[in-house]
């Protein structure tokens, strides 16, 4: 049997690239993590039903709580307000009273007893020796207690200078009677020791007790001192002159050394004739210089013990 041609093979078939391509899952067919996230969604819904049952029980008490809160602190801010309006009063007195301190400086020292000084009402009197020419006796007094006010020590100060001033005449007046009418300072001296060696002086009134310290002072009969006055511008004028002399001895020495100093650093073959007479003239001039500086000291002595009843002796020369 004779066999036909053999049939050719079909060609080959591409394959189609869709074929092998898996399936998108279906979103409604359960898969393994659905049970997992309906799980937690099951859990999610149960806590946040819990949370709202407990802020449902927890919200009554957190308000009551919080009302009982308030009300405390209005009561305690009700009990502290007067303890806080002292405390800030007394902060700001605290404060203003640095602030003060800081602008006046340091504080002053603490009060003392208080004190009044009076005058007499007048000038005191007294007579001197040979009861022609007076006195006149200036006073100061100064007054002390403890435990008075000021006023009231300036009442008893008043209420007592009277006296007080009786006493300081007497013993002014008994020292007065041994003392010259010129010598003022004499009996201010004497005055003065006398009230320094007593006690301060004791008044008493109603139970009060001041004391009072006097010091005082001396002043010339006006007649006394027009008499005085030409021997004391007499005094005055010897004094002055006496400066004077004792000023040109010095500048008159000093120039005699600067001579010597001169020619003690010249040989003798070298020194002038000139220099020689200058110096000379110079020696010459120091030592009428220094005898008239002694001449006028004699004479101011002189005029000095013997007082106004001497005359002034003519000036002597001096040679320049």
């Amino acid at each position: 049997m004779a066999d036909g041609p053999a049939e050719a093979p079909p060609p080959p078939v591409a394959p189609d690239p869709d074929q092998h391509r898996q399936a998108a899952p279906d979103a409604t067919r359960p898969g393994r993590w659905a049970r997992p996230v309906r799980a937690c969604r099951r859990s999610a819904t149960r806590l946040a039903a819990g949370a709202r049952r407990v802020t449902a029980r927890l919200t009554p008490a957190a308000r009551r709580f919080a009302t009982q809160l308030v009300s405390a602190a209005r009561r305690l801010a009700t009990r502290l307000a007067p303890t806080t309006r002292r405390l800030w009063r007394w902060l700001l007195t605290v404060a203003r009273t640095v602030d003060t301190a800081a602008k006046q400086g340091p504080a002053p020292p603490p009060p003392q007893d208080p004190i009044e000084r009076r005058e007499p009402a007048g000038p005191i009197t007294v007579f001197a020796r040979g009861y022609v020419f007076t006195f006149t006796i200036r006073a100061d007094l100064t007054w002390r207690s403890q435990g008075l006010r000021p006023d009231q020590l300036a009442w008893y100060a008043h209420y007592f200078l009277p006296p007080a001033s009786q006493r300081l005449t007497s013993i002014a007046a008994d020292l007065a009677r041994t003392v010259a009418p010129h010598r003022a300072g004499e009996l201010e001296a004497q005055l003065q020791r006398k009230l320094a060696q007593q006690e301060p002086w004791s008044f008493e009134r109603g139970g009060q007790t001041v004391t009072c310290r006097p010091r005082a002072w001396v002043q010339l009969d006006e007649r006394v001192r027009q008499a005085l006055q030409p021997y004391w511008e007499r005094v005055i004028a010897l004094d002055c002159r006496h400066e004077e002399l004792l000023r040109r001895a010095r500048y008159a020495e000093q120039l005699n050394r600067r001579w010597s100093a001169i020619l003690a650093d010249l040989p003798d073959g070298d020194v002038p004739e000139t220099v020689r007479e200058e110096l000379a003239r110079a020696r010459e001039r120091t030592l009428s210089e220094q005898r008239a500086a002694a001449r006028w000291s004699s004479e101011l002595l002189r005029q000095r013990h013997t007082g106004p009843e001497s005359e002034t002796e003519p000036e002597p020369e001096v040679s320049g």
